[in-house]
């Protein structure tokens, strides 16, 4: 019966994952219009296209080579529990686009294509053809505009509905990453689903175990909402296979975010490259918690018995466990948010269900074969918890995830820029006996928050009211305590 249920438990973790959205709309919201000519064909007549500066550069490729054109406010979706619309000028689009992922950039935007917020304005002009101005929703001054006397119009929520519409395999890599994270369906990496904006602040979200960015879907489309947030953030999303260790995927998390950033400016002198805000779910947060600390030896000696110094190994050796157990805070990163995280463990990963999927797990080679040759070259070298490791094939998450040495040692590292906590509590108990089903308050707790909230849910409170509304009170204060920043993100007037 145990058994029973913990596959029973295990096969719901990964169906909740799935979570699509599907979307329907007739064929009169489809539209062909010609955005590669300077006249292209609108409400049946010539117009002159005038593609504003709100469309950045790294949108024109998608735009002059789209697979779709439709009336973003005919469209239908189900999925999404709320839908954002700005009444005004124009006629809301969406421009959906394959991604051909051929350049290093086209390489950061969904595999699954590109979806474009757009506006379509019709200016007539007496004697001359009508000039139709295109704007991209998401840059500030469209955004701004919604204060004015007129503002453009806008739909939020159709571009990513048509996005996530199209997302079944990614949402399906959460449990094939999970069970074979050497073999993950699509690449570890950070990917942004909007064309990057150099004066906007980076929410980056990193999902926890058994998951993918599809987890946000509903998060991410609340806070639209919200002008400030919309005007001033753009999201970023760290997707990883999360059956592997817990300090690999960490390695590739600090790795590629600076990658990411030299790419998008190499300069560094963009607002995004220096103001990121972290939003980190469950496991998501172990890894966030290696952005902004100092390892020192810490995570080292709570995993061997000797000095990393004084052991004798090729620098290929010794750069896989510097790369592991050692790192300095990411300066780029200003705040860190962190939502249900098992700070100090989830003892559900060494129950039956942790044993049953650990068995399933197949193991990563790299971090399972450096500890069998470093126990092996020096016996004894490992601590009583990671000997056990060792002994039962090497890691995975889910042996990080149980209470443990390194989980304590990186509870305990000083956090070196502002957080905050956001925790589940489904009404068990009280207090510091409080849990979200998953993870315990004390687990989840850390010292030093600048704040910390507990709303009525269990681990999955992505997408409660509770948990939207102190994202956005904590989004808002970082705009208000970055005056500097906000002065260099002044946009240009619209005209």
């Amino acid at each position: 019966m145990a058994k029973n249920l913990s596959c029973f438990l295990l096969c719901a973790l990964i169906s909740g994952c799935a979570h699509l959205v599907k979307i329907s709309y007739s064929p009169s919201a489809v539209l062909h219009p010609n955005f590669t000519k300077p006249v292209t064909v609108w409400d049946d007549e010539p117009v002159e296209l005038d593609l504003t500066a709100s469309i950045r550069a790294e949108s024109r490729p998608y735009l002059e080579h789209y697979d779709e054109v439709l009336i973003a406010n005919e469209i239908r979706q189900r999925g999404l529990l709320h839908e954002y619309r700005i009444p005004g000028r124009g006629t809301p689009l969406v421009v959906y686009a394959k991604n051909p992922g051929i350049t290093a950039h086209q390489q950061h935007y969904p595999q699954i294509g590109i979806a474009l917020a757009l506006t379509a304005v019709k200016l007539e002009r007496p004697g001359q053809a009508p000039l139709l101005k295109l704007y991209d929703v998401f840059d500030p001054v469209v955004v701004r505009s919604a204060k004015g006397s007129e503002p453009i119009a806008a739909n939020y929520t159709a571009p990513l509905a048509v996005l996530d519409s199209r997302a079944r395999m990614v949402a399906g890599s959460a449990a094939r990453g999970f069970l074979r994270p050497d073999d993950p369906r699509y690449p570890t990496g950070i990917y942004l689903i909007q064309p990057y904006d150099p004066n906007k602040i980076p929410i980056l979200f990193i999902h926890g175990l058994v998951s993918s960015p599809i987890s946000w879907q509903n998060l991410v489309n609340d806070l639209c909402s919200d002008p400030q947030i919309l005007e001033r953030y753009q999201p970023w999303f760290f997707l990883y296979p999360t059956g592997e260790p817990i300090l690999e995927s960490a390695a590739e998390l600090r790795d590629d975010l600076g990658s990411t950033m030299r790419l998008f400016d190499p300069s560094g002198a963009a607002v995004a490259s220096h103001h990121i805000v972290i939003v980190a779910h469950s496991m998501g947060g172990l890894l966030a918690h290696t952005l902004v600390s100092d390892s020192g030896d810490a995570l080292w000696n709570a995993f061997a018995n000797r000095p990393l110094n004084s052991l004798s190994l090729s620098n290929a050796e010794r750069n896989v466990f510097l790369k592991y157990f050692y790192f300095r805070h990411q300066l780029e990163v200003d705040r860190v948010i962190f939502l249900a995280v098992p700070h100090r463990g989830s003892w559900l990963a060494v129950g039956v269900v942790g044993s049953i999927a650990n068995r399933m797990i197949r193991h990563c080679q790299s971090p399972a074969e450096a500890m069998r040759d470093l126990e092996a070259r020096y016996p004894d070298i490992l601590t009583p918890y990671f000997a056990r490791v060792n002994a039962r094939g090497g890691p995975t998450s889910l042996f990080t995830l149980a209470p443990n040495p390194l989980l304590d040692g990186l509870a305990s590292l000083k956090i070196q820029v502002p957080f905050h906590s956001i925790i589940g509590d489904q009404g068990i108990d009280e207090g510091t006996d409080s849990s979200d089903g998953i993870v315990s308050y004390t687990s989840a707790h850390l010292d030093g928050a600048e704040s910390e909230k507990m709303v009525p849910a269990g681990h999955n409170l992505l997408s409660r009211p509770e948990t939207v509304a102190e994202l956005k009170r904590i989004l808002e204060e970082n705009l208000a305590l970055s005056r500097e920043t906000i002065r260099r993100m002044a946009a240009p007037p619209l005209h």
